[in-house]
């Protein structure tokens, strides 16, 4: 069983998804679907899971998810208790060949082309250009008849501008073997309930019925990474995401995101951002 392949519906009057949506939240599991997904997310965070990378979401963000690459919103627990938090995202969803197979193929839409086949791997947009880029984005919901098609082009176009794009897979994932969508859903949820605490991979393992080899190999298969690997990420992650809201000591933030010593936290930081929490902290702040 692969990711699940979710049936993107347009409409006899439309040929592509051009919404709001103030539930986002829901139904969401480890998917994939043709369409290429431009997501503004308004207000809301968590985490997103996008091929084998991991991107900690804010208000604010522009992601660009590409066609067939597997991904799964994991929106924080504000956002989805009994009473949440209020979350609003603005998004398009279209085909590559909604406007005709040979479209993209002349040579006046190669930006375009370029842009669609790094979204493959997941884009962070920012910048100017990311900025009237969610402009165009709220006035397409809005329009109707062939101004759509313009908007969406004129949105393409913008973003095929913009010179911040930073990806959040390592590599494209259309042909990467994915498989058992609910035991990778499982994983995840259990991962992001539990990772600031001490997680022991047997505990992992049993939950997805698993030896702990067979766990280890199936985790790499699907993420191209090991599973310590994959917590550490999220750990560190998460201490960049209470580093850039600026309201705890470093020390808080090491044990909140689920490091037991500061010696370690400060040379694992600086291994995977190759720079100190500290100096992270006031370049994300100037």
């Amino acid at each position: 069983m692969k990711p699940i392949l979710l049936k993107i519906t347009s409409g006899p009057a439309i040929s592509f998804s051009a919404r709001s949506d103030s539930k986002s939240y829901k139904s969401n599991s480890w998917h994939y679907h043709p369409e290429f997904e431009l997501i503004h997310v308004i207000k809301g965070g968590g985490t997103l899971f996008a091929g084998d990378g991991i991107h900690h979401f804010k208000s604010g963000d522009l992601v660009f998810i590409g066609s067939y690459l597997p991904h799964y919103w994991k929106f924080d627990s504000l956002y989805t208790s009994e009473v949440p938090a209020k979350s609003y995202i603005e998004l398009t969803q279209f085909r590559e060949d909604f406007w005709g197979k040979d479209f993209l193929t002349i040579p006046e839409n190669q930006k375009i082309a370029a842009l669609l086949d790094k979204s493959k791997k997941g884009l962070i947009l920012r910048g100017a250009k990311a900025e009237a880029a969610k402009g165009l984005l709220t006035e397409l919901i809005a329009a109707t008849d062939t101004k759509r098609i313009v908007l969406l082009l004129e949105l393409l176009i913008c973003l095929s501008e913009c010179k911040k794009a930073g990806t959040i897979s390592s590599a494209h994932q259309s042909n990467n073997p994915f498989t058992q969508s609910e035991r990778i859903n499982k994983i995840y949820n259990y991962t992001l309930q539990h990772f600031k605490s001490t997680i022991y991979i047997k505990e992992v393992a049993a939950i997805t019925n698993l030896t702990v080899n067979s766990f280890c190999r199936y985790f790499k298969s699907c993420t191209r990474k090991s599973y310590t690997q994959f917590i550490a990420e999220l750990r560190i992650g998460h201490a960049c995401k209470l580093l850039s809201e600026g309201q705890k000591s470093i020390k808080e933030i090491c044990y909140e995101s689920g490091f037991n010593n500061i010696t370690h936290f400060n040379r694992l930081f600086k291994k995977m951002k190759h720079i100190q929490p500290n100096e992270y902290r006031k370049l994300i702040h100037t």
